[in-house]
């Protein structure tokens, strides 16, 4: 079950077998179904999942247009991280596109590993540095690439995406509407 988090953490720093029990003990798993709202405008995002299975995504709510920030890929960590660091209610929205299967551990939790394991507050850094630079190259990727070069990218770096998440929020990622995306499509293909 703790297989594909195991990996990926110790892609970080290898972990001794305490370090791992300690985790599997404040782990546990959620199935959660589509269209589940989990962080919203009221909420403090008090955990942070890792994506064992499904999509979620990450948006803003701007007088009823839905901006989608990010999309969960699998074997990685996804969470409201604004609200999860500052402990305040959160100004996006967490939600399930599809079926989800996620590993969450609580911020008591986070910080008990770190309190008792010095590695843990290492990985507790790292990860929270990779979702921050996945957040920066977002940002630079819409400032920066035309939609046809941010489809391009997705398609190679996150096929399964395009292949799993409805068109209206793949459109809304690219920071284009359904129709654009499906005249770049047409183009494309």
């Amino acid at each position: 079950m703790y297989k594909d988090l195991d990996s990926t953490l110790n892609k970080f720093i290898t972990l001794s077998e305490a370090e791992l029990d300690a985790l599997h003990e404040r782990v546990w798993v959620q199935k959660i179904e589509k269209n589940v709202c989990l962080v919203d405008e009221t909420k403090v995002a008090d955990h942070i999942m890792f994506v064992r299975k499904g999509y979620l995504r990450t948006y803003f709510d701007k007088g009823g247009d839905e901006i989608t920030r990010d999309i969960s890929s699998v074997n990685s960590f996804f969470t409201a991280l604004t609200s999860f660091i500052t402990k305040k209610p959160s100004f996006e929205i967490v939600s399930t596109i599809t079926d989800c299967e996620v590993l969450m551990i609580s911020r008591e939790d986070l910080n008990y590993l770190y309190q008792h394991y010095s590695t843990w507050q290492m990985i507790g850094r790292r990860i929270v540095e990779e979702m921050f630079v996945r957040s920066q190259k977002r940002i630079y990727s819409l400032l920066t690439k035309s939609a046809e070069e941010r489809y391009l990218k997705l398609m190679r770096e996150k096929p399964d995406v395009l292949q799993n998440v409805p068109l209206q929020y793949i459109a809304s990622y690219l920071g284009i509407t359904s129709q654009s995306l499906s005249r770049l499509r047409r183009k494309i293909c």
